[in-house]
């Protein structure tokens, strides 16, 4: 396919060159380039021009499928998107053959910058690549980005028996995703194209959608805020967020050889500032037999072929930026083990070749010495603080981590007592519901291993340590934190949270009822949660965020005229829209109390055309331009009289572009007709 070819092209010149940190620039320009080739394929389906007939479409689909396929085959995920940091979380199933994985990677400073570049400069062949993303542009790889990463390889294998490392005739990396009704995959973006950027404006290529706009790729405004702000977007971060499920040959327990023992693999060649935490399936005593960061094998990570010579467990050689450790969770009442991997290194200094090996077993250790208790454990008789506003976690894994240490790892902390309170466990710690009315209670806890050996027991106070009330104002949040009888003097911090805001408020001494008053000048209008954290002497540390149902009221819009003639008998009108919370303005119009014309906007500009009314002396137009909250405002314009009065010749002014809500894929004109050229071409698949 040509996409195929060019692929191949791109890369094979990079690999025969000599290695280097920018090179990863280039691969990750070659993958995209390749999609954006995909995407013309799904723009000629949607719509194909006229001289292709109409029975082919069907056929042509089926041969779009295999062009995503063909382009994002062997892609990895940071391929696609280098990111500052992500989070993977992969909780393999009960059935040991499939996993359910959630991912979130944050894309900060001039990263976010590359990412807007390089797909802007996709289009470079049918030279829209201005320096400006386009909404066309942006939707056109929206639509097949989730297929997209269905096709790219996890680098994730399971294989049982023995400990061992692959070689050549093994393909350790056999995980893929699956993508169905029953387990769709989802991929999900923040702020690619910040809504209301200070730079937006129409469309300057031509484009078959009236509401086209398009933003700068690189800051344009003098400074760089990367801050969320009332005026200026944070263009500074995206966020991208997937789910979905990959599968994998069935890791079966029970009688039979190498059922009590196996190894876990991942390829972390081009992973940098990536947390994994993999979750196991209930199993007695499975744990972390060894750890390995094996450094230097350069493989194909488009069908992970070439793998080079095996190690010999225990002989791999590594940089050290790989860090693990093992923690035992419950979940569901079940005990269950979870590794977290950190991998980490400088994005200068990219290693050659970096994979990682755990070998699993359940037989036990040697030396398998019981837990203990730490010094940063609270000692016997200590609170244990917990909110009251229906089930919330008094101890999380982090404090379970740094409260007991073990051998082999994190242990499990577990509490009993709590008469007439509700306690559960879940992957994220200890949960507890306080009854209403009751402020403390009584536990007793102790942490365990894997093997089921116990530290000494402990009695804590579980106590409500504090309630909380809230009210606001024009520009303040006031939060007024109420102790509990026997709760400690507090340092306390309030902080108003929104999802891509924030506002914190001095550590306050709280011995009695206090009202802390937090501003909200940070925050957009709408809801926002209050986040309380709390230590004192002889408490654990407390932090929680509550739902006081407070808003944030939103400022009305400004809105003013830079122009306004009388073209024939029409009035045209142009100006600028502002909201000083940045949200989305409507403007309608009315003339002499009726309905006048449609009023288009975009960005901060907006223009409307309309009749004037005939024989009349006076035309008095009326705008009411309201953001998404319903704050409005409201701007009367006396136009006159209408030219020419009632002369029963229609006017040849051509009515003005109005702004339509619509969806599915972006009508690309030009798109789709190289989109069925390279169509009319294809026969193969890369398989070929």
């Amino acid at each position: 396919m040509v996409f195929t070819t060019v692929l191949s092209v791109c890369r094979e010149s990079i690999f025969k060159r000599q290695w280097n940190a920018n090179d990863m620039r280039d691969i990750v320009k070659c993958n995209m380039w390749a999609i954006f080739l995909a995407t013309l394929m799904v723009a000629s389906v949607v719509q194909l021009p006229n001289e292709i007939p109409e029975e082919t479409a069907p056929s042509e689909a089926g041969r779009q499928a295999g062009g995503v396929e063909a382009a994002c085959e062997g892609l990895t995920f940071e391929d696609m998107f280098n990111y500052t940091h992500a989070i993977f979380n992969m909780e393999i199933n009960d059935d040991w053959e499939s996993a359910e994985v959630s991912a979130v990677a944050w894309v900060n400073g001039t990263l976010a910058d590359q990412v807007r570049t390089d797909l802007e400069d996709l289009f470079e062949p049918l030279g829209t690549n201005n320096g400006w993303l386009s909404s066309d542009e942006y939707n056109a790889i929206e639509q097949i980005a989730a297929e997209c990463v269905t096709q790219t390889n996890p680098r994730v294998g399971f294989r049982a028996g023995p400990p061992h490392r692959g070689g050549e005739s093994v393909n350790w990396y056999n995980a893929t995703w699956i993508n169905t009704e029953e387990n769709p995959l989802s991929l999900e973006e923040y702020n690619l194209m910040p809504p209301n950027h200070a730079d937006e404006r129409p469309c300057t290529v031509s484009s078959p959608n009236n509401d086209c706009t398009e933003i700068p790729v690189e800051p344009r405004t003098p400074g760089r805020d990367c801050d969320t702000t009332v005026n200026q977007p944070d263009e500074c971060r995206i966020v991208i967020w997937l789910n979905g499920t990959f599968e994998f040959p069935g890791l079966t327990f029970g009688d039979g050889i190498g059922n009590d023992e196996f190894t876990v693999a991942m390829n972390t060649s081009n992973m940098t500032n990536a947390d994994l935490h993999l979750t196991y399936p209930a199993l007695s005593g499975l744990r972390v037999g060894a750890f390995e960061e094996c450094d230097g094998r350069l493989i194909d990570a488009e069908n992970n072929d070439n793998q080079g010579a095996a190690p010999v467990p225990g002989t791999c050689t590594g940089d050290g930026t790989i860090t693990q450790q093992s923690r035992l969770v419950s979940i569901a009442g079940e005990t269950r083990l979870r590794v977290d991997t950190h991998v980490t290194y400088d994005m200068e200094d990219w290693p050659i070749g970096q994979d990682m090996f755990f070998d699993m077993t359940t037989e036990p250790p040697e030396v398998d010495d019981p837990p203990v208790w730490t010094g940063s454990a609270p000692m016997d008789g200590e609170i244990l603080p917990v909110a009251d506003d229906g089930p919330s976690h008094f101890v999380s894994t982090s404090q379970m981590a740094s409260w007991a240490s073990d051998d082999q790892g994190s242990p499990l902390i577990t509490c009993t007592g709590a008469d007439g309170w509700s306690m559960t466990s879940d992957g994220e710690g200890l949960i507890a519901d306080a009854p209403d009315g009751q402020d403390s209670t009584t536990v007793t806890c102790h942490a365990t291993d894997s093997a089921g050996q116990e530290t000494d027991a402990r009695s804590y106070t579980l106590q409500v340590p504090l309630r909380v009330t809230g009210s606001t104002s024009q520009s303040t949040a006031d939060i007024v934190v109420t102790p509990t009888p026997g709760i400690p003097s507090m340092d306390v911090v309030v902080t108003l949270t929104q999802d891509n805001a924030q506002s914190s408020s001095p550590t306050t001494s709280v011995t009695t009822e206090s009202t802390v008053s937090v501003s909200m000048g940070e925050l957009s209008p709408g809801p926002f949660t209050v986040m309380i954290q709390a230590s004192g002497t002889g408490m654990a540390s407390f932090s929680h965020s509550y739902d006081l149902s407070l808003s944030k009221e939103s400022n009305p819009p400004t809105m003013t005229i830079a122009m306004s003639e009388w073209i024939g008998e029409n009035y045209e009108l142009t100006g600028q829209i502002s909201d000083p919370d940045g949200d989305p303005v409507t403007i309608t119009s009315t003339i002499n109390g009726n309905d006048w014309a449609e009023v288009g906007v975009s960005g901060n500009q907006w223009l409307v055309n309309g009749p004037g009314i005939p024989d009349s002396d006076s035309n008095t137009i009326v705008f009411t331009a309201c953001d998404s909250w319903n704050k409005c405002t409201t701007l009367s314009h006396d136009a006159g009289a209408t030219p020419g009065g009632n002369t029963g010749v229609e006017s040849t002014t051509p009515p003005p572009a109005v702004k339509e809500e619509g969806g599915g894929l972006p009508g690309f004109g030009i798109f789709a007709a190289l989109g069925a050229i390279a169509l009319a071409g294809i026969g193969r698949n890369r398989r070929d």
